[in-house]
C-alpha cells in the first residue's frame, strides 16, 4: 500500500481565525446586520482611483524592487517624518508590504527562532497568532488593566528567558485602547531592559476620538534601532482591497525582511504602490473618513449603553466597540451565535481574541450607518 503524504507541523500550528469563522458561519444567514468584519464600508477615494487609473493605462503594471517603488518610499519618509516624528532612510530603513499583515509576518520571522516567545497584550487579534506561529515560536499573552492597556509590571512578570519581543497594538484591535505616551514609554523602558524588540502595530494610527492622541514609540531618541513599526493603507483609507502597507525599522531588519518578502511576494503590485502614492499625496481623505467614523461610533456607543447588561465601555480609537455582555453570558461563542440566530446580527465573540476576551462581543462600527441603526434595533429588541 502507497503512503499517504502528509502535511507540515505548520499547517496545524495555524488555525483559522476566530474572525473568519464567524464570517464564514454568517454565509448561512439571510438578511444579517454584519458588525463582524473590521473593513470600511467606504469606496476608495476618487483621487486614489483616478491616479491608478491613469498609471495603469500609461503602463505602471511592471515588478518592482522588492521593498517598493523608490519614489513611494521617500513619500513614506517624509510622512514618518512629519506626522510620526519617526526619521527613516527611504533608501534602507523602509519597506513597502502586502498590507500591515505581510510586514508583521516578515518582522516576526525575522526577529524570532523556533521556540522563542513574544510577548502579547491580551486581548489580541488573532492573526498574531498565526504570525508567531509561522515561525515556530510561541505567543505568551500579557494581562492588561481595566482599561485594555498594558502596564510594566504586567510586561515584567511575563519575561522569560525565551522571550525576543513584545507586539504593541496601539490603537487596539479588538478593545479600541489607546496606549497614552508615557505608558509606552516604560514598556519599552522594559523592553530596553531586557534586550526584547518592540513591534510596534500601528495600523489604526489614524483614527482617535475624544481627544486621544496616537504616538509612534519609535519618534522616541534612540529607541528607533529596536523598533519595527508597521502601518497600513487599509483602515485610514478605506483601501483594504489594495493590499498594501509598510514598516520602518533598522536597516538590518529592513534587509532581512526584503530577503523574506522576495521569496514570498516578490513585491507588492506596482498598481497598489500607485494608490498609496496618490493616497499620501490626498491626506485630506483621512480626516473625512474619520469623522464619519466618529459619528457612527457615537451612535453604536449610545445605543450599546441603552441596552441593559451591556457595557460597551470608552474605546478611544480604531472602529470597534469591545462590549462587556458577561451580564448576559459566561460563553461569548454562544452568545454570538445566538444574536445571529435569534436577532439577526453577526458581531465576534471575544474569547476569540484570548482568555481575557471571555465575556466580550466586539462589534465593528465600520458598517454604513443604516446597517449600524438596523443592528442597534435588532440587539435592542433581542436583549
Amino acid at each position: 500500500m502507497m503512503k499517504r503524504p502528509g502535511l507540515s507541523g505548520l499547517s496545524t500550528r495555524m488555525p483559522q481565525s476566530g474572525i473568519r469563522e464567524v464570517f464564514d458561519a454568517a454565509q448561512s444567514y439571510d438578511d444579517l446586520a454584519d458588525l463582524s468584519i473590521g473593513e470600511p464600508d467606504f469606496a476608495t477615494p476618487e483621487p486614489i482611483a483616478a491616479a491608478v487609473s491613469e498609471a495603469v493605462g500609461t503602463g505602471a503594471s511592471s515588478y518592482t524592487e522588492t521593498v517598493g517603488r523608490p519614489e513611494l518610499r521617500a513619500a513614506l519618509a517624509e510622512k514618518l517624518a512629519v506626522e510620526n516624528g519617526i526619521d527613516a532612510a527611504p533608501e534602507s530603513e523602509i519597506i513597502v508590504t502586502p498590507g500591515a499583515m505581510g510586514a508583521l509576518f516578515a518582522a516576526v520571522n525575522v526577529l524570532c527562532d523556533p521556540g522563542d516567545e513574544v510577548l502579547v497584550p491580551e486581548p489580541y487579534w488573532p492573526n498574531y497568532h498565526g504570525h508567531v506561529a509561522s515561525a515556530n515560536a510561541r505567543l505568551a499573552p500579557v494581562s492588561t488593566d481595566e482599561a485594555f492597556v498594558p502596564t510594566p509590571d504586567a510586561v515584567e512578570a511575563a519575561v522569560s528567558d525565551d522571550t525576543t519581543a513584545i507586539l504593541l497594538n496601539s490603537p487596539g484591535n479588538p478593545t479600541g485602547a489607546v496606549i497614552p505616551p508615557d505608558r509606552l514609554r516604560a514598556l519599552d523602558d522594559v523592553a530596553a531592559e531586557h534586550g526584547l524588540w518592540v513591534i510596534a502595530d500601528e495600523t489604526y494610527e489614524d483614527l482617535v476620538y475624544d481627544g486621544a492622541t496616537h504616538h509612534s514609540l519609535a519618534s522616541d531618541g534612540d529607541r528607533f534601532d529596536r523598533i519595527v513599526t508597521v502601518h497600513s493603507f487599509s483602515k485610514s483609507y478605506a483601501m483594504t482591497g489594495w493590499r498594501i502597507g509598510y514598516a520602518s525599522a533598522p536597516e538590518r531588519v529592513i534587509d532581512a525582511m526584503r530577503v523574506l518578502q522576495e521569496h514570498t511576494v516578490s513585491s507588492v503590485p506596482e498598481p497598489a504602490q500607485v494608490a498609496a502614492s496618490a493616497a499620501l499625496a490626498n491626506r485630506y481623505v483621512v480626516g473625512e473618513l474619520r469623522e464619519a467614523f466618529a459619528e457612527r461610533r457615537r451612535l453604536v456607543l449610545d445605543r450599546l449603553a441603552a441596552i441593559d447588561g451591556i457595557d460597551p465601555g470608552t474605546p478611544r480609537g480604531a472602529f470597534y466597540v469591545f462590549a462587556d455582555v458577561s451580564a448576559h453570558t459566561t460563553d461569548s461563542r454562544a452568545f454570538v451565535e445566538r444574536l445571529m440566530s435569534e436577532a439577526g446580527v453577526a458581531s465576534v465573540p471575544g474569547a476569540v481574541f484570548g482568555a481575557a476576551g471571555e465575556g466580550y462581543v466586539r462589534f465593528s462600527y465600520a458598517a454604513d450607518v443604516e446597517t449600524l441603526t438596523t443592528a442597534m434595533d435588532r440587539l435592542e429588541r433581542a436583549l
